[in-house]
């Protein structure tokens, strides 16, 4: 087993933390308090804070100091934009190559994520949806693919914090229906149907946060 160095050890608490929204999104980050709440030296923390910076979830704003992003519209819709084309691949790839033990992993996590919601551990909801999504991904076989969609997915997990503020269990009620239908499609290796409800799923994100697509300049 591979022991992690303090840099890693630092960058994994320290991305659950934002990931996590234990941090407000557009609050600072310090370095110093940061490195005593986790009970490591600044050292592996500043490499830390420095990698997070390097991926775009910590903003390095010029004599103000580190903050925590805070996702724009306009992000969030390019994010879903690229996200909606590699998912719609990922799929294609995850129809052609799915086994049976492979579907009973996905029927699963959507069953965890119907178990959750019913104790209304919606954090975890959270977690399950973004897992069902990988999971897929990884069931494509396609190294870049599942690289591309974890980079985006944690933004999107930062998106679903702000989606579900309001009318939470609605919402997850509303996303477990919409893998299920996703989900349903991948069984009968359906690739159009399974796109159209992957789709769905992503404007639904859209219309809960009350966003829409930019406009065309003329």
């Amino acid at each position: 087993m591979k022991h992690l160095s303090l840099r890693e050890s630092a960058y994994n608490i320290i991305k659950s933390k934002l990931l996590n929204h234990e941090f407000e999104p557009g609050s600072r980050i310090r370095e110093d308090l940061l490195a005593e709440e986790i009970s490591m030296s600044r050292t592996p923390v500043r490499e830390a804070i420095n990698q997070l910076s390097t991926e775009g979830l910590i903003e390095n704003i010029p004599r103000k100091g580190l903050f925590f992003i805070e996702l724009q519209p306009e992000e969030i819709i390019g994010l879903l934009e690229v996200r909606e084309v590699i998912e719609r691949l990922a799929i294609e790839k995850c129809i052609e190559k799915i086994n049976s033990e492979q579907i009973r992993t996905l029927k699963s996590i959507l069953e965890k994520t119907e178990y959750e919601l019913s104790v209304e551990n919606y954090k975890e909801c959270n977690e399950l949806d973004s897992k069902f999504h990988r999971e897929i991904s990884l069931i494509s076989g396609n190294g870049k693919i599942v690289k591309f969609l974890s980079e985006i997915e944690d933004y999107m997990k930062l998106a679903r914090f702000i989606e579900k503020k309001t009318f939470a269990k609605e919402k997850v009620q509303t996303a477990i229906s919409e893998h299920r239908e996703i989900l349903d499609a991948i069984v009968k290796k359906d690739c159009e149907a399974a796109a159209r409800a992957m789709k769905k799923n992503i404007e639904t994100m859209k219309s809960n946060l009350n966003i829409t697509p930019r406009a065309t300049k003329k």
